[in-house]
């Protein structure tokens, strides 16, 4: 078994992501786990939603998600086509972005960016990707299955940088995914989220995708962890 994890230039658009899925196709006999980052610049542009919502720039703020969603639907099309799998994608895409888009309306009328609140906008760029991509590996014969990272990736509370829970993150890891790769799946997850016990996303601060890689090899005792990037 291995683990592979994807930057964001690997996912940053059509090509990219057809060139994922054909790197992950040769390597199914190795039983891969995949971890992807959000689309390239996805984060920096989530981060910046964040702050214009905090600062009252509301208007700002949702045109900044308007360009992300249209952004992640054109990719949903043109990797899925026109079929009743786009759509059912792109809705579950639509309703995260309604959801970023209420989450932003808070930030403005609370007028305070906490690092609580920032881990959650900035969440959105992976629990995008992962389901996209995902979607897009299905569709190319790769037996693939979206795994919400947060139910393995489990953390403590420090908002921002959290840091790893190594045991509890290994006990999720081998309940969630080693089912998968017994039954031939191809679990994919996004890097750099996870959450508390109690369920409250947080980040592991930038860079974290390869730490999560990292992170999950140990946990699943991977004969190695690949880290690709197109840059």
């Amino acid at each position: 078994m291995i683990v592979a994890k994807f930057g964001g230039t690997s996912v940053g658009d059509t090509a990219a992501i057809e060139r994922t899925a054909a790197i992950v196709r040769s390597r199914l006999s190795r039983h891969p786990v995949i971890v992807v980052s959000a689309l390239a610049g996805t984060t920096n542009a989530l981060l910046d939603i964040a702050a214009q919502s905090a600062q009252g720039q509301f208007i700002a703020a949702i045109r900044g998600i308007e360009v992300l969603r249209e952004r992640h639907l054109a990719v949903v099309d043109e990797l899925l086509g026109g079929g009743e799998e786009s759509g059912e994608i792109g809705a579950d895409v639509s309703v995260l972005f309604d959801e970023l888009a209420h989450l932003g309306e808070a930030l403005s009328v609370l007028g305070d960016l906490s690092p609580r609140s920032l881990d959650a906008v900035a969440s959105y760029g992976e629990r995008l990707s992962a389901p996209i991509v995902s979607a897009a590996f299905a569709q190319r014969g790769i037996p693939a299955v979206y795994v919400d990272a947060r139910r393995v990736m489990i953390t403590d509370a420090a908002f921002g940088k959290a840091l790893p829970q190594v045991g509890a993150i290994s006990d999720a890891a081998r309940e969630q995914l080693l089912p998968l790769l017994r039954d031939g799946k191809v679990p994919v997850l996004g890097g750099y989220i996870g959450a508390t016990t109690a369920g409250i996303t947080t980040t592991l601060g930038r860079g974290g995708s390869d730490y999560s890689a990292a992170l999950l090899g140990a946990a699943l005792d991977a004969e190695a962890i690949e880290v690709w990037t197109d840059v």
